[in-house]
């Protein structure tokens, strides 16, 4: 007869238990757990304001995305948005619209200029 020694295998293989099923206790309901905040609006008028100062040089791009973008931002503002980013988005939109203008006054001084000193012929 064999002895079992520790550490050495039996001689007779035990059959397996089979494994106690693993149930979980279902989880608790979480009461008072804060709603999702919708935050649509104020990240819209986020992206319109940064692509209006990007794109302040293409006019026909930037004052109507700044001018969405400041709209989007003053109604995320009133609904209760994000602060930050509805806020960012408006400012963002106003930079890119006074930009865009300035750009536009200065190009057009700029054209004007070279007209009045006969650099470019009208027509």
């Amino acid at each position: 007869m064999s002895q079992n020694v520790p550490g050495e295998q039996p001689a007779v293989p035990q059959p397996e238990q089979p494994a106690a099923p693993a149930y979980a206790a279902p989880a608790a309901p979480a009461y008072g757990a804060a709603a999702v905040q919708p935050k649509g609006m104020a990240i819209t008028a986020l992206i319109l304001g940064i692509a209006s100062i990007v794109f302040c040089w293409v006019w026909w791009i930037s004052i109507p995305a700044g001018v969405v973008g400041l709209v989007l931002g003053i109604i995320g503002l009133r609904k209760g948005q994000p602060r930050g980013m509805a806020l960012t988005g408006v400012i963002l939109s106003a930079i890119g619209i006074v930009i865009a203008i300035i750009l536009i006054i200065v190009i057009a001084a700029i054209v004007a200029a070279a007209i009045n000193q006969g650099l470019v012929t009208v027509s």
